[in-house]
């Protein structure tokens, strides 16, 4: 028989989530917690008994009694599955304590990986973890798995948190400017291992067939293509190569939305935009970021804007960038019906002047966009009070 197991890393418990209201992020720290039961329901689904959680468990070394404990009884509720902890570089297993506070109140189907040392995961499976035990290492913490010895014919699966670097490959973790701790992308050849379940990057990355990411289990931030999902992972026998398969496990979605507009055609632009957000689920569990360009008509703008506020109260966070680089294509007819008196007309004519004036730097010519679309904005909502 061979392994099945759930690898996942980077719940980051007690994560702060400063830039939003108390409310949202309020709600935001919760699902770190919650998502955890959500991880378990998964192990059970697919019956994977063993869950590996490769690194930064904890947000902090120092988390308060309720962040520390909270997450433990979750774990101990599910006495049929065994959750396996690794130390990471936010969550360090060094002198302040924290994994001897874990240890002295752990459940007994919670095992903390603190040694660099092969652990019987099962009788087929042996782990081989790479603890972080201080912040600044100084080195690459696999190495030593080149030479660890395991029995004959165990699956090995070393569990380690830290960056590969490849060209090409984005990284998403938190270790910065350590480039003496960079994990080498062969390290699962070099060391014979059957899988490299690796923590840091907050999103999905696959190294190799035998080295993956598998991402945070509840996003945190804005990226392009984030989703929070665990790995499912089976390997038949030493030497097969793992069938891995991610399972989402996210309540909060946090898309990046791209739109070019274009003059005239704004119900394209906002069915993608509404398409986008439903591909992620529930629009209140929804924080979306959209990135503006292209160009827009008066009237265009103005249903853009009746669109975002309507949407701003339903998803849970908007961030609505690029406004100003759209180019407002003013047409005569748009300046002329401004007023018949003719004022309004002759700022809008100004205005739109100084957008259009190279000369001028491109601040200055934002700021005469953002203020002649603001224009039309107040004479549209003066003409429906009239």
């Amino acid at each position: 028989m061979g392994v099945r197991f759930i690898h996942t890393a980077d719940w980051q418990l007690g994560k702060p989530f400063g830039r939003f209201d108390d409310g949202l992020s309020g709600r935001l720290s919760a699902q770190r917690q919650d998502v955890i039961a959500r991880i378990g329901e998964a192990a059970r689904t697919h019956k994977a008994p063993n869950i590996i959680v490769a690194g930064d468990v904890w947000d902090n070394a120092a988390p308060n009694n309720a962040v520390l404990r909270q997450p433990l009884d979750i774990m101990s509720e599910q006495a049929e599955l065994c959750w396996w902890l690794l130390p990471g570089n936010h969550d360090v297993d060094g002198p302040d304590g924290l994994w001897d506070r874990v240890a002295a109140i752990a459940p007994p189907n919670v095992r903390l990986l603190r040694d660099a040392a092969p652990v019987e995961m099962t009788p087929r499976a042996w782990l081989l973890p790479a603890p972080w035990q201080r912040i600044h290492h100084g080195r690459d913490l696999t190495d030593w798995m080149d030479s660890a010895e395991t029995p004959d014919g165990a699956i090995r699966i070393g569990v380690a948190h830290g960056s590969v670097k490849i060209f090409g490959t984005p990284q998403d973790g938190e270790t910065k400017g350590e480039t003496d701790t960079i994990i080498p992308p062969d390290r699962a050849a070099r060391a014979r291992l059957d899988y490299l379940a690796l923590g840091d990057w907050h999103a999905r990355a696959v190294i190799n067939p035998r080295t993956h990411y598998p991402g945070t289990p509840e996003p945190d931030r804005f990226k392009t293509g984030a989703r929070g999902q665990v790995l499912l992972v089976e390997i038949d026998a030493p030497g097969a190569e793992p069938r891995v398969t991610e399972i989402a496990t996210a309540n909060f979605n946090w898309p990046v939305i791209d739109i070019r507009l274009q003059a005239g055609e704004m119900s394209r632009s906002l069915a993608a935009i509404v398409e986008a957000i439903d591909a992620g689920g529930a629009t209140r569990h929804t924080l979306a970021q959209i990135n503006l360009s292209g160009e827009a008509t008066v009237q265009d703008w103005t249903e853009l804007e009746a669109f975002i506020d309507d949407l701003s109260g339903r998803c849970a966070y908007l961030d609505l960038r690029g406004a100003s680089s759209v180019t407002l294509k003013v047409i005569a007819e748009d300046i002329e019906a401004l007023d018949a008196q003719g004022s309004v007309r002759k700022t809008a004519e100004a205005l739109k002047a100084r957008r259009e004036d190279t000369t001028l730097s491109q601040q200055d010519r934002d700021i005469a966009a953002d203020a002649l679309r603001l224009l039309f904005s107040f004479a549209a909502t003066e003409g429906e009070t009239s």
